[in-house]
C-alpha cells in the first residue's frame, strides 16, 4: 500500500505571478534591446567605411601653407567620421607653426571641414635682410618676402636674440596694442625690461617701460594718438606712458 500523501503536498498552490514583478522584468528586457540596438549602431558609425572620410576641406589658414596642412592631414582619409575630433587633426598639425587650433565639423557622409586657427602676428623680425612673423610669444610663425604691405613693427634680429626676457616683454607689449596704433609702429625695442620704446612710422616715440599695466597704456597711447593732427599734437615727438596715470607728451 502506497503511502498517504501528507498534508503540505496536497495543499500547494501556484499562485500567478505578480503583475509588478511581471512588468519589471519585461521592462529589463525591452531596456536590454535598445541598449544592444545603441549598441550596435555606434560600433557601425565607429568602425563602417559607410562614413569612412573621403574629402578634406580646410579654412581659416592665412599663415600655414595650404598644400602643407592638407599633406599633414592626409592620414585621417578612410578614417570614420564620428572617430575624428579636434585633437586628430590638431596633433597630426603639430608641425605648422603658425597653426594655434582646429575646429572640425562632420558633413556627412564623407566631408571632415577643418577650421585653422592660427596665431596672432605682432611683429616682423629681420635678420641679415629677410624678414619672419614672430607671434606674442616670439615663436615664428612664417617668412616673409618683403616688409612691405605688412603693418606691423620690426624687431631687430639682435634684439630678439641678445637678451629673451626683453623680447618677450617687448612681444607683450605688442600683443596688447590696437591694431590702430600697429599700423602706425615702426620699430620696436628695449635695452632691458622696463625700458620698452615704440618707433611711430612719423618718427615720434613711444617710451612704455615694462610689460606692467599694459592694457591701460594701451589706452592713454591710443587717446593720445587721436590728437596728433592737431597743432598741438603735431608738436609732440615723445609720449611718455611709463605712467599711465600720468602720461607725458614734449
Amino acid at each position: 500500500m502506497s503511502p498517504e500523501p501528507g498534508p503540505d503536498e496536497t495543499n500547494i498552490v501556484e499562485l500567478p505571478e505578480p503583475a509588478r514583478k511581471r512588468t519589471r522584468r519585461n521592462a529589463l528586457i525591452a531596456s536590454g534591446a535598445v541598449l544592444g540596438a545603441i549598441l550596435a549602431m555606434i560600433a557601425v558609425l565607429l568602425y563602417s567605411p559607410i562614413l569612412a572620410i573621403k574629402t578634406i576641406d580646410v579654412e581659416g589658414h592665412r599663415l600655414a601653407k595650404d598644400q602643407e596642412v592638407r599633406t599633414a592631414l592626409e592620414p585621417l582619409l578612410g578614417t570614420p567620421l564620428p572617430r575624428v575630433g579636434p585633437s586628430s587633426a590638431l596633433d597630426l598639425l603639430e608641425g605648422q607653426a603658425a597653426v594655434k587650433d582646429v575646429v572640425v565639423q562632420a558633413e556627412a557622409p564623407s566631408t571632415l571641414k577643418v577650421t585653422i586657427v592660427e596665431y596672432e602676428p605682432v611683429a616682423v623680425v629681420k635678420h641679415q635682410g629677410k624678414y619672419r612673423l614672430v607671434a606674442a610669444d616670439g615663436r615664428t610663425l612664417a617668412p616673409l618676402a618683403k616688409r612691405d604691405g605688412v603693418d606691423l613693427p620690426v624687431i631687430s634680429a639682435k634684439d630678439s636674440t641678445s637678451d629673451p626676457a626683453v623680447f618677450a616683454t617687448v612681444t607683450r607689449v605688442l600683443a596688447s596694442l590696437p591694431e590702430s596704433v600697429l599700423r602706425r609702429l615702426e620699430h620696436a625695442g628695449g635695452k632691458t625690461i622696463d625700458s620698452v620704446e615704440l618707433k611711430l612710422t612719423n618718427g615720434k616715440t613711444v617710451l612704455w617701460g615694462n610689460a606692467e599695466r599694459n592694457a591701460d597704456k594701451a589706452r592713454v597711447v591710443t587717446a593720445l594718438l587721436r590728437v596728433e593732427d592737431d597743432p598741438e599734437g603735431a608738436a609732440i615727438k615723445v609720449y611718455d606712458v611709463t605712467s599711465p596715470d600720468h602720461p607725458v607728451t614734449r
